[in-house]
């Protein structure tokens, strides 16, 4: 059975670098409210999760401090800085970001409300 091709479907890609987390522009889409994020990392099933937070619950000091960060991009691209944690899934993999980037398929749990970055999916 043929599957029709459609260009508006895009695949959620994170690309990992040794600083940062960058997820593309389909991506975004699930991120487009959020001033802030929080991270998590379940390395036995070898998932990252982005828990976006709007400008109000970063203000609301309802999650500790050290848990947040902000979010920085651009139109297509949104962009969470954290060189220990990208150290911390570069211990889960093992692999070391300092040799080069890597893309991952995401999807967004709606339930949870996260964006989860598959590490054992790379592009």
């Amino acid at each position: 059975m043929f599957q029709w091709f459609n260009k508006n479907e895009k695949e959620v890609i994170a690309s990992i670098y040794p600083t940062n987390i960058t997820i593309n522009k389909p991506g975004m889409s699930h991120l487009e409210s959020a001033y802030a994020a929080m991270l998590g990392v379940d390395e036995e099933e070898k998932l990252v999760a982005i828990k976006p937070l709007t400008k109000d619950e970063y203000d609301s000091k309802v999650y500790t401090p050290g848990c947040l960060f902000i979010l920085s991009g651009g139109k297509t691209y949104t962009r969470v800085s954290s060189t220990e944690f990208v150290n911390r899934i570069a211990a889960v993999i093992p692999y070391d970001f300092k040799n080069g980037m890597k893309k991952y398929l995401c999807h967004y749990d709606a339930k949870e409300g996260i964006l989860v970055i598959d590490l054992k999916k790379e592009v």
